[in-house]
């Protein structure tokens, strides 16, 4: 235990706080009423750029981030359909995923992952936050593609 706390103290050290915007939020308006992650428990509403909602053959499932999407999806043997994420510049609105555009590594916080994969409404907002704060345009596919990989390879650790 006391290993890893100060190796997580160790990577923070000289850090600066280079996120774009507050994510999380410290003290969130109520932007959905499933406040709680279905994988990890973490409140969504401090998490709210990035939270998902789909649904599968055994209901509907609530996330705070892409990850926890896809750990749930691994855990449960499911297939996500009807998938929805926050729009990242206007966490009150809810977007299909399919038709997001993301920036995947830019200097927004990523949410249970080191690279951030961040949802937009649309190319010419996406194109403006890349120019802004870096990182690459991809589809849902392939932000969902690089989580799963993520994934993958902190399991084999």
């Amino acid at each position: 235990m006391v290993l890893i706390c100060v190796i997580l103290v160790g990577s923070c050290a000289g850090r600066q706080d280079t996120s774009p915007f507050e994510h999380p939020f410290r003290n969130p308006p109520a932007f959905t009423s499933h406040v709680r992650c279905d994988n990890c428990g973490m409140d969504r509403n401090r998490f709210a750029r990035t939270r998902y909602v789909f649904d599968t053959e055994k209901g509907r499932f609530y996330t705070c981030s892409i990850a926890c999407l896809v750990i749930l999806s691994m855990k449960m043997d499911l297939k996500p359909e009807n998938i929805k994420v926050a729009e990242y510049l206007n966490p009150f609105n809810m977007i299909e995923a399919d038709r997001a555009v993301y920036v995947i590594g830019s200097k927004a916080k990523g949410t249970m992952t080191r690279r951030s994969k961040i949802a937009f409404f649309s190319k010419s907002q996406a194109e403006r936050f890349v120019a802004e704060y870096g990182g690459r345009i991809a589809t849902f596919r392939e932000a969902l593609q690089e989580a799963r990989k993520e994934i993958l390879k902190e399991k084999e650790k």
